[in-house]
């Protein structure tokens, strides 16, 4: 990812010589929402070390870009919740006891609160259409939910509070603005997020663990030109 993020500066500081913006960039605020789609370990359920039994969940973000004609600068803030697979983590306890006893589990939902700054790429409007790349390092704050796992002959055999961790996050994702006049417009946005928050179970075999987090977002919303020029 870090690799990643330097070919990213690299090609937008040759773009800018080549390229020149002319006057009249855009400012421009957005909010959109939609679906969070785990994937890799975060989706995974079967018990592995780093298994999130993570299932879809909705989101909302908002964002700020100046761009010109081909680049800028983008910054936003987004919140996630995400459902717990409560049935999928139950079975694997009923596979793992083999029927001793019968086993109930209870859980909240994953949590995540991110703050994005980074760079856009984009090509000329055509027909009233963008189309940009956005790559966005920043910081998430991300909530592990209350779980509880109780067998009727064993009693409670796992048990997690829920608990809040900080750490850094990457964002990388297509966005599509439509603009139906020159203040307003429509957005599509999708795109992929990672961080690496820790936690601690007291149940567990080793006690502080962390968890990896991998999710897309799939969204639709409004944006509103800042700087539009009154007619």
């Amino acid at each position: 990812m870090k690799t990643l993020f330097l070919a990213i500066i690299v090609l937008i500081v040759a773009v800018n010589p080549l390229f020149p913006q002319k006057a009249g960039a855009k400012s421009v605020f957005g909010v959109n929402a939609g679906l969070s789609v785990p994937y890799d370990e975060f989706a995974q359920t079967t018990f592995k070390y780093d298994a999130g039994f993570a299932s879809l969940g909705p989101n909302i973000e908002a964002e700020f870009l100046h761009y010109g004609k081909f680049f800028g600068f983008s910054s936003g803030i987004g919140y996630a919740s995400i459902f717990f697979k409560e049935k999928d983590y139950l079975a694997e306890y009923d596979r793992v006891l083999n029927g001793y006893g019968s086993n109930a589990v209870t859980a909240g939902n994953y949590q995540v609160l991110k703050f994005l700054v980074g760079f856009t790429l984009k090509l000329p409007e055509i027909k009233r259409t963008e189309v940009m790349l956005l790559f966005h390092l920043g910081y998430a704050l991300s909530i592990h939910p209350n779980l509880v796992v109780t067998n009727t002959e064993l009693g409670e055999i796992n048990s997690i509070t829920r608990q809040a961790d900080g750490a850094p996050v990457s964002n990388a994702g297509l966005k599509i603005n439509y603009w139906l006049n020159q203040r307003c417009g429509l957005t599509l946005k999708g795109g992929f997020n990672y961080t690496r928050p820790g936690f601690y179970d007291e149940t567990g075999p080793g006690g502080s663990f962390f968890l990896p987090m991998h999710y897309s977002n799939a969204n639709i919303g409004l944006v509103l030109k800042l700087n539009a020029e009154e007619k």
